[in-house]
């Protein structure tokens, strides 16, 4: 039997995304609606919405959680709160269920940091133990200040703020 689209089960899928199948319409609007997404948001191509009918929309906000999600495989939260891939796209949820590491000492590469006010996180990239004195934490994260993906000091760019979570 042929695969047919999700949302329009009278035309034929042409696509399979996130483990479902989209006719060449959803396509061509999926396309459209990820060249809108904002520049510093990865991935693009899944940071978007059905709406309905023939109409796909950019996610809007930030793509910090969305990035990590990706990176860690994280799909928590309801569907309304992920991506076309099914990824997560909330900060809240990024870190729910997992443990707060509270000593610096102990904290490790893939960690998932998250700012004080629980708006941004990002990913542990680097640390540099430093003798007598707190480890060096280099965070990896979607930045919309600066444009891109990027990696900052948690000491410098973060203020040594915010929390690690494994």
């Amino acid at each position: 039997m042929a695969r047919k689209c999700i949302h329009h089960p009278g035309r034929s899928a042409t696509l399979h995304v996130g483990g479902k199948d989209y006719c060449a319409k959803c396509q061509a609007a999926q396309l459209a609606a990820a060249r809108l997404v904002d520049r510093h948001v990865e991935p693009k191509d899944c940071f978007i919405w059905y709406l309905g009918g023939d109409r796909w929309v950019r996610i809007t906000g930030t793509g910090c959680a969305h990035w990590v999600a990706h990176q860690n495989n994280t799909t928590q939260g309801s569907a309304i709160h992920r991506c076309l891939k099914g990824k997560t796209i909330k900060v809240s949820d990024i870190a729910r269920g997992k443990h707060e590491i509270k000593d610096l000492a102990k904290v490790m590469v893939n960690d998932v940091y998250v700012t004080p006010k629980k708006d941004h996180c990002g990913l542990v990239s680097r640390v540099t133990l430093v003798p007598n004195s707190t480890p060096k934490i280099e965070i990896q994260h979607d930045s919309s200040r600066q444009g891109k993906v990027a990696k900052n000091d948690f000491a410098t760019y973060f203020h040594g703020k915010g929390s690690f979570f494994r």
